[in-house]
């Protein structure tokens, strides 16, 4: 059954993306809605016939529709969010769906009070490589997780549009980390402190932060870290994600040096175990199916399973609650920047 969808947040550097995503599922945009811009002067060809609306929630009240697709600025989203919710209406939320956890905290529990599903797109956990090294660990292979090294090193300022609201600290609260769903995911272990140093841009009406270090320490007792910046030409990025156990060590770039869906990645693993014996090191490629939009294939995995909780089949693979679980970690990265300290995760 096709479902119709509300578009909200035209000026967003995955709208793209999700269209097509979406243009490849049972799910039909029938109208959009944005404060500041139409389809047709952002060049948005495929949706300048549909009926716009410079209020969400007009959107909301007068068109027929199952799903809002949000795409909107931290600062925005949990209030338009909330208003979907009091009309019974699904949520896809670009993440992680708020400034802080203060600010997410009410639309967490109203979510709790509703038949309606939200989805937060954490679309990463979906990623066959991320579901391989999620199974690893339950099987074992790790043994006792002691470390993990983080990298997300992306393409500098200068190649990007720095007069976004992505760069405005009103906006969006803050700028480059990266990957703080992903890995506690993977270990099934909450942060549980943080310790970190970020610094701010030297580009003109940037307010965020351009470079950040984090020191990391699972509820388990895993130690690690975390570095992130934009420092790349054009185009480039350098990530990692190692994970060292006392039987077992993976190491996997999940980005790629220019980053797409189609192409290849490569996870390699490494073993003291002794059905390893003979091959104690391997490295396993995964060959993408090329698949346009948010993820790729993959993503649509991830949108797909968010669409099967909305007809009551199962919950969605991401949900508030683990957007708010991102919000507490930066919260703490954040007053560890400002205090120099160790910060404990609320409720980790």
């Amino acid at each position: 059954m096709t479902m119709n969808i509300g578009y909200v947040g035209l000026n967003h550097h995955h709208r793209d993306p999700y269209l097509d995503s979406i243009d490849r599922l049972p799910l039909t945009v029938t109208a959009v809605a944005d404060r500041e811009h139409t389809p047709s002067s952002l060049g948005i060809d495929r949706l300048a016939a549909l009926p716009h609306y410079s209020d969400p929630i007009e959107l909301f009240d007068d068109a027929e529709i199952d799903v809002v697709w949000l795409t909107l600025s931290n600062r925005s989203t949990p209030t338009i969010i909330e208003q979907a919710l009091d009309r019974g209406i699904h949520v896809f939320t670009e993440k992680p769906a708020a400034r802080t956890a203060n600010d997410l905290q009410p639309v967490v529990e109203a979510a709790r009070d509703t038949d309606s599903v939200v989805g937060v797109s954490y679309a990463w956990r979906t990623n066959p490589v991320s579901e391989q090294l999620q199974q690893l660990r339950r099987e074992g292979f790790f043994g006792t997780v002691r470390g993990f090294d983080l990298r997300f090193v992306a393409s500098q300022l200068a190649a990007r549009d720095t007069d976004h609201y992505l760069f405005n600290r009103d906006a969006s609260r803050g700028g480059i980390l990266q990957w703080l769903d992903l890995l506690p995911w993977i270990l099934d272990d909450p942060i549980a402190r943080v310790c970190a140093n970020a610094a701010g841009s030297d580009t003109p009406g940037v307010d965020i932060e351009d470079r950040a270090t984090l020191q990391l320490e699972t509820c388990s007792g895993a130690v690690g870290t975390l570095t992130c910046g934009y420092f790349l030409r054009a185009g480039r990025y350098d990530t990692n994600i190692g994970i060292y156990g006392d039987d077992g060590h993976s190491r996997w770039d999940p980005m790629g040096e220019t980053f797409g869906f189609d192409g290849e990645t490569t996870l390699e693993l490494d073993s003291s175990g002794a059905e390893w014996q003979g091959a104690a090191h391997r490295r396993i490629t995964h060959e993408y199916q090329p698949t346009p939009g948010y993820g790729g294939r993959w993503g649509l995995s991830f949108m797909e399973q968010f669409l099967d909780a909305c007809r009551g089949d199962g919950a969605p693979p991401a949900d508030l609650d683990d957007a708010l679980t991102v919000l507490r970690i930066l919260d703490a990265a954040y007053e560890s920047v400002d205090t120099g300290e160790w910060v404990d995760v609320i409720d980790a």
